[in-house]
């Protein structure tokens, strides 16, 4: 005789597994959102570059001695070695893209514009892998495209230069989100985690010397720290999707803009204007109605 099935949660209940992913991934975006105003910090003082490489570096640190001896052998075991390579070249480039960037422009207004690369990868997905896109993910995109012209207002004098590097970055990185989606068929997690960190680590260290300045031992502690929350906010990234379903998890991913929000408030006096927020927010918008769309769509086997 079998024991009876444990009677199901009222529908009103929230699971417990969701509310452990909805944690994870509030935490992952206060790594990112501290990351990106450390970053921001520390650029005033040292050159781009010396600060991308203390986000690799020490995410290196943090991850070989993480992973075990045996773990880390294993994580440079991938089938498609080149694609990861030029998959971490891409995200090394829109790293730098980035960090000098925000130099110049709010923390919030940037992470804003970012925002938009989900979108550029549904419309490379059309364009490039000829995967089906309708007209409705199509008019997303247009929308979302909309938001970002609120934020950076081009022509009414106020946009900014750096605002334009954000959003080649956005694009640029599109591709290093399709080269995951491609990867993610081939190789574990972990060793593309692993690839990404190591390639950053090795080329950044490579080109640091050159314009190294010396840090202060408060600038090298902060640089530590960078590779901590580079590191466990991916890690926690990883843990929400054990928990939860990506689809239920998608409005939270934005959770990154309030967080920055408040960390350039706190650390650099800097509040975003209405335009920034009602763009953001068609953005945002526009982002998590693709993000539903293409999830019905493989649900009913037209993806």
């Amino acid at each position: 005789m079998t024991s009876p099935s444990p009677a199901a949660p009222p529908p009103t209940a929230v699971a417990p597994s969701f509310l452990r992913g909805l944690a994870f991934v509030l935490c992952s975006a206060l790594c990112f959102g501290l990351l990106d105003a450390s970053g921001k910090w520390l650029s005033r003082d040292h050159h781009v570059l010396q600060v991308v490489w203390a986000r690799y570096f020490f995410a290196v640190l943090v991850l070989v001695p993480w992973m075990g001896r045996t773990g880390v052998a294993a994580a440079f075991r991938s089938a498609r070695p080149g694609l990861q390579i030029v998959r971490a070249g891409i995200l090394a480039a829109t790293s730098i893209m980035f960090f000098f960037a925000i130099r110049f422009i709010q923390l919030a207004e940037a992470q804003a514009i970012s925002f938009v690369a989900p979108l550029v990868v549904t419309a490379l997905a059309a364009l490039v892998l000829r995967e089906h896109v309708g007209p409705r993910r199509w008019a997303a995109v247009f929308v979302g495209f909309v938001g970002v012209l609120v934020i950076i207002r081009p022509g009414a004098g106020v946009m900014h230069w750096a605002a334009g590097i954000v959003l080649l970055q956005a694009v640029l990185g599109a591709g290093y989100h399709l080269l995951t989606r491609f990867l993610a068929a081939h190789d574990p997690a972990r060793v593309t985690f692993m690839f990404t960190g190591m390639v950053g680590a090795v080329l950044f260290s490579v080109l640091a010397p050159f314009v190294w300045s010396a840090p202060t031992p408060l600038h090298w502690a902060m640089m530590v720290t960078m590779g901590v929350f580079g590191t466990v906010g991916h890690w926690c990234l990883i843990q929400a999707y054990r928990y939860a379903e990506a689809s239920s998890l998608a409005p939270f991913l934005y959770a990154s803009l309030p967080w920055v929000t408040l960390l350039g408030w706190i650390v650099f006096g800097d509040l975003p204007d209405r335009w920034t927020v009602v763009g953001a927010a068609i953005v945002i918008a526009s982002g998590i109605y693709v993000f539903y769309r293409e999830r019905h769509l493989r649900r009913i086997g037209r993806i």
